[in-house]
């Protein structure tokens, strides 16, 4: 009797690990990016400047390497927008919308080539 259950637990734990085992389908949740930064988290609505937000800019390579908002390092999961050809990341939300009211004051805060933070 003892050996039978002894089998019967070797085969159901054979079994379950086989099950387990497999592979699932993951869901992908993303989830919403909090950040701490001071400049983000206004709601205030688009600008009256021409510019364009398209998931077709996030596919384009983005020009910058600091956010011309903040100076910190842009996050590629952040909002982008198309201004003058050029695709702006930034390194959080909201920010996106402070440079949207005006785009030429903060892209002044970039040197040349977008990779440093000039403004003092």
């Amino acid at each position: 009797m003892y050996k039978q259950l002894i089998l019967i637990l070797s085969i159901l734990t054979i079994f379950g690990a086989s099950v387990l085992a497999q592979d699932k389908p993951e869901t992908e949740v993303k989830e919403k990016k909090e950040c701490s930064h001071k400049c983000c988290g206004t709601k205030d609505a688009h600008s009256e400047v021409n510019l364009e937000k398209s998931s077709e800019s996030a596919s384009l390579q983005i020009w910058n390497k600091v956010c011309p908002v903040k100076g910190e390092e842009i996050d590629v999961d952040a909002p982008t927008v198309e201004y003058n050809g050029k695709v702006i990341g930034f390194c959080c939300p909201g920010c996106d919308t402070k440079f949207q009211k005006d785009p030429e004051k903060y892209l002044k805060n970039l040197n040349e080539n977008g990779s440093k933070f000039i403004a003092s």
